[in-house]
């Protein structure tokens, strides 16, 4: 089976390439940079005349994509007419749903599951990328073995149709680890993201990644620091440099102490 790149940066650069009618899982803490990634992966598909069905739980629908819109390369009008975007998001204030999108309830996840597959199947051969941004809304209102039919849903979903599914999730929420772990069993490929616990100590948010799993395709197991720049620009970091400055002025603080002594 042919393997294909995400378009996404760093990423991209682990792996040898993902199977067609993968799902996978970007878990990180909140801040980390989970939403960026997934965006390149939506314009990559954009950028080859792809459709994108978007399931949006903690954005407002018309913010998604405003922010696909200003992201830049691809043409704000052909935004709206190749992205599917499902509102899960206003369910929440019965009345105040946005207009043109079709919602989605995290409550009730026969209709969702259903909802999602006629999305697609509308589309059919031109949808490349399913996006679940985040599935901690589905986690926290429903019992685990039903979060987890959900997303076996989902995952049959993804091999029937050939399109990869991204899943975005919210880790380090205090119970939830058995249904973190279990997604993690059932997903083709998991993609660990945090800071660096060593630098974190020291006031230094450095952020990093590694891919845990990937089914079918070989991947580097390492982890790779990075940093989000201007515009979303994500690039890895040099961890010699951090490390060497960090040395440096770890030793002229010894030196004015040693001083003042």
């Amino acid at each position: 089976m042919s393997l294909i790149k995400l378009g996404i940066p760093v990423f991209d650069g682990l792996v040898e390439g993902v199977r067609r009618g993968s799902m996978i899982v970007f878990a990180g803490p909140p801040g980390i940079g989970k939403s960026v990634f997934v965006r390149y992966a939506v314009l990559n598909v954009l950028s080859s005349s792809g459709k994108v069905v978007y399931i949006a739980f903690d954005e407002d629908p018309g913010e998604v994509i405003a922010e696909l819109e200003s992201a830049g390369g691809i043409e704000p009008s052909s935004v709206r007419d190749r992205v599917l975007v499902l509102d899960g998001f206003s369910v929440r204030l019965p009345g105040l749903e946005e207009a043109g999108y079709t919602v989605v309830d995290p409550m009730n996840l026969i209709e969702a599951l259903n909802t999602i597959y006629n999305a697609v199947k509308t589309y059919a051969s031109e949808v490349k990328l399913l996006v679940i941004d985040s599935i901690n809304e589905i986690i926290l209102r429903n019992e685990p073995g039903i979060v987890l039919d959900f997303i076996k849903g989902l995952k049959a979903l993804s091999k029937r149709y050939g399109i990869i599914s991204i899943i975005v999730l919210h880790s380090g929420i205090p119970g939830l680890e058995q249904i973190y772990s279990t997604i993690e069993y059932v997903s083709d490929s998991f993609v660990e993201m945090g800071f660096d616990p060593s630098l974190e100590q020291l006031g230094i948010p450095l952020r990093r990644l590694r891919v845990r799993k990937l089914k079918g395709a070989s991947h580097s197991l390492d982890w790779v620091p990075y940093t989000i720049g201007k515009g979303g620009k994500i690039m890895v970091v040099d961890i010699k440099k951090i490390m060497e400055s960090v040395r440096t002025a770890l030793a002229e603080l010894k030196t004015l102490t040693t001083e003042k002594r």
